[in-house]
């Protein structure tokens, strides 16, 4: 997906197992020898927890139904990247299947 800067945009994510109860939003960045950042997770039936360094930016309402919307507010160059869903049930086990989206702005 393209969008101009300046633009927001939002980007849904479903669940692929039932059982899950957590999901994901990760950024891996275009730049070189860039790393994988957590943006936000969401437990069902609560709001999501956006990190530190991206509340204000990045927003979720959390899981509705089987999914769950990433909105980037007035996107910027540094936003380009990757983001990957992720979704695992709450004992804590690995993150199961995850989906991707290239995002250049």
């Amino acid at each position: 997906m393209v969008i101009k800067e300046g633009q927001s945009v939002n980007l849904e994510c479903s669940k692929k197992k039932s059982t899950s109860n957590v999901m994901y939003w990760y950024m891996l960045p275009s730049q070189k020898n860039s790393y994988l950042i957590e943006l936000l997770y969401a437990i069902g039936g609560a709001n999501a927890v956006v990190g530190t360094d991206f509340e204000g930016h990045f927003k979720s309402s959390g899981i509705k139904g089987d999914s769950i919307t990433l909105s980037i507010e007035h996107a910027f160059l540094n936003d380009s990247g990757t983001y990957y869903c992720a979704e695992s049930e709450h004992s804590g086990e690995a993150a199961q299947g995850a989906e991707h989206k290239h995002v250049p702005a």
